[in-house]
Order: structure tokens, then sequence, then C-alpha cells
């Protein structure tokens, strides 16, 4: 039912300039300034030049639009700048389709079948750290990157093809070049006017060639899977198989757009946050010491997960809240609709900060804190809706969530057990803020625990 009271209107934020509007703001502090409109209300209009975009700042806005009224908002434009180069997946697609992909693919991601991949994460990640050097210098961000899209691409491409275990290593390393380079493209395509984004000196061609290997690489993969009749319980294999929403299963094209999508979110992502966490775990030494005690006590063959883990599970969730790496997301109002009392019309661009919401002290008391042992005091459920969005909300949910958790605690358990991360003396790791806010490097020395 609509409010019988006059809409309101959304608040312009303060320092918009002639014809470049706050783009300059944005392209600047970028994280900074998302966070200084916070106080001007629920919802705040910026201008990017001349285009208007509303800014979501609270959990009940954020809430209402994935949530109460998800069914009024499409992708928006950051959606429709990726979706010529990665295709029309499960990140891009809309409505109709989006509904039937997730399904086709929801039994990939249940429970059972991702704990059925914990062996082949927990393989890859200790063969990588057991190469490790006492003392040596580790580029901790390079390797979790590689490590974390060869994990992925093992389990979307099974190592028992006739390819093998070597070959899908060598996709991984080749699929890893290109992804930053990718969502860096995607990014400037967003805030930037097309004729700007596409300037060679922004990185453009290198862009579209990255685009254009990652989607060789992808159709290669589906040809070999579609001509290899058995199948190995991969997720690629899961794509072709029928559902009662798609008989036939996907096409080549479908299947390939999901690879692409899956890479995208569950590659640089991943790694992304595990990166973080190795720099805290470097900053609080007290905090490694209490998540290997924690890994020690659990038997080899049990599965990694809060239950089993719950100390490292608050940390890992923690690392989520303050080093959120999907600093923005983005929504389109597909009809007028009114938003905490703010009318939008239609085709209006919406934008949403998970980083903004995870620092708001109102129900993060001394947001700036990293301190796992917060989410005893006030769990996830104790929240307000839409106040920790790691994962976004509604249907539009990251559907690998409980993979990717599943993969971090495996590769935390596979490192600490084994060493300890310590910060390189000199070294100030500083956030770079692009399609991802990611350390701009961080190399960490590893030492070997003593021996009892």
């Amino acid at each position: 039912m609509r409010s019988a009271a006059p809409p309101a209107v959304a608040p312009v934020a303060s320092g918009r300039l002639p014809l470049l509007g706050h783009l300059p703001h944005l392209a600047v502090r970028r994280v900074e300034f998302l966070q200084s409109v916070r106080g001007q209300g629920d919802i705040v209009r910026i201008f990017l030049g001349n285009r208007p975009v509303f800014v979501l700042n609270s959990p009940e806005a954020v809430h209402e639009v994935m949530v109460t009224q998800g069914r009024k908002f499409g992708k928006g434009l950051l959606f429709d700048v990726a979706r010529p180069f990665i295709g029309n997946g499960i990140i891009t697609s809309e409505r109709d389709l989006h509904r039937r992909q997730r399904r086709a693919l929801q039994p990939a991601f249940r429970r059972e079948s991702i704990a059925a991949c914990v062996g082949t994460m927990a393989g890859i990640a200790q063969e990588q750290v057991a190469a490790w050097r006492p003392g040596e210098v580790i580029a901790m961000d390079l390797v979790l990157r590689r490590m974390m899209t060869a994990m992925l691409v093992a389990t979307l491409f099974s190592a028992e093809r006739p390819d093998g275990a070597a070959a899908v290593a060598a996709l991984g390393e080749r699929v890893a070049e290109h992804l930053t380079t990718v969502m860096r493209g995607v990014f400037v395509g967003t805030v930037l006017p097309a004729r700007i984004a596409a300037s060679p000196v922004l990185g453009h061609r290198r862009y579209l060639a990255a685009a254009a290997a990652l989607r060789e690489l992808a159709d290669t993969a589906v040809r070999q899977a579609r001509q290899d009749p058995a199948g190995h319980g991969d997720l690629l294999s899961a794509m072709f198989a029928p559902t009662p929403g798609n008989p036939d299963g996907m096409t080549d094209t479908e299947a390939r757009d999901e690879l692409l999508s899956l890479l995208m979110a569950g590659a640089e992502t991943t790694s992304t946050t595990l990166a973080w966490a190795l720099h805290e775990l470097g900053r609080h030494p007290d905090i490694t010491d209490r998540i290997k005690a924690e890994c020690d006590a659990l038997p080899a063959d049990a599965l990694p997960g809060a239950a089993a883990l719950p100390f490292t599970d608050r940390f890992l969730r923690e690392v989520l809240r303050l080093h959120q790496p999907s600093w923005i997301l983005m929504r389109r109002a597909l009809e007028p609709v009114r938003v905490r009392g703010v009318e939008l019309p239609a085709g209006a661009e919406l934008i949403y900060s998970a980083v903004t919401m995870h620092r708001d002290p109102a129900h993060f008391p001394d947001p700036l804190r990293f301190d796992p042992d917060r989410w005893l005091d006030r769990p996830e459920k104790d929240l307000p809706p839409g106040a920790y969005v790691p994962f976004a909300l509604g249907s539009r949910k990251c559907i690998g969530d409980h993979f990717a958790m599943t993969e971090m605690l495996v590769v935390l358990r596979s490192i600490v057990s084994r060493w300890r991360p310590h910060p390189v003396r000199g070294h100030r790791v500083r956030p770079v803020v692009q399609a991802l806010i990611r350390p701009d490097a961080l190399p960490m020395r590893v030492s070997p625990w003593p021996t009892r």
C-alpha cells in the first residue's frame, strides 16, 4: 500500500560542481565520499557529470530496494557495462532469466555438493603452502589470487578430465591474469562517460583484450566439456544437466556466460578478502594463535564450517565487515517507486555501499576497530536487515556465499596450521579502490611454528 504522505525529494549531496557533478570526489576519495554523504539522508542524490544517481544510506533503504520491493528493481548501470564483456550470466541477467539460471545452478551450491569439493580445495591449498620456505617473503595478494582461481577452476572444470590437473592449473593462471584488468575496466566504464572511459590512456584496449581472452578460455572449456559424455560431477557438467525449467540444459553460450560470472564473482572477491584476512593476522598475532589452536583441535578429516571453527568463522565475518571488497553495487528502478518516502522515477540509478553500511557506529560500535568477538556481543541475526550485507540480499544474494566461506576457511586452516605470517618491516599496506578494495601490495614473511 502506498503511503498517504506526500513524497519527499532526495537532497543533493554537498560539493556538486558544474558539469562534473560529484565525479571528482568519487574519483579521488571514493569510499570516503560515500561515507561523507551518509549523514545527509536515507537517500541522497549525487551526480556523475549531469547524470543523477541515488545513494542508499540506511539499512532500511537497502532492505526495501533489495527485498521488500525487490521486483521493482533491476541490476543497473554497472551491470550494463559488464554485460557485453562477461555475458548474461547469473551476475548480469535479469528477472525470469535470472530465476531460471539460479534454479539450474542451485544444486551445485548446496552444502552437500560443496562438502564434496573440500578435498579438492584443501589439496590445492596444502600443495601451495607446503612449497613456502621458512623466512621467505610471500607476495600474499598475488599468491592468494592464483590459489583461489586454481580452486575455482578445479571445481568448475574437473581435474579428472582428459587434459588433466596440469591443464587446469595452467587455465587458472591465465584466468587470474585477465580478471583484474576486466574488473577495472568495468568500474571505469561505470563512473565515467563512455567517450572518456574508452580512452587508451585509461587502459581500454587492455580491458577489451582481457575480456576477449576470458571469453575464449571459457568457450574452449565449454566445448571440451560438451565432448566429454561421462561428465565428472563438476560445476560445468552440472550446467548441461536438464532441469524442470530447462529440460535441454544450458546452451554453450549460456554455460560460457555462467563460467565467466562465477570466475568474476568467485576468484577476485574471495582472494581479496583473504588478502585482507592475512593482513589482519599479521597485525594481530593473538588472533593467529587462537585460529591455530582451533584448527589444531579439529580432526584432519572434519569439514570446516562455523560449527567446527567458530572463532575462525567470526574472524572471517569481521574481515568481511571491515574490509568488504565490493565497495559499490547498483540497482535501477524498473517503474516509479517510493522508497523511504522518496519518489524514484522509472530508470533511476541507485548505488549502495556495503563498506559504509558496515562502518555505521549505530550498529558496529568503534567501527574501525578489528574485533572478531564483537559478533558474540551482537550476532548478525540481531542486526537490522540491510546493516550487514557482505553477500548482498534477497533474490540477488550471492549464490556462492557458503562456497566462498568454505574456501576461505580451508585456506586459513592450511596456512595457519603450518605458518605464522608476519608483516614486512617498513612496508605500509594501503587500500586501492578500483572495482574492488584491495591491498596495493601484501608482502608477508612466513615462519614455521616452533616444534613442541
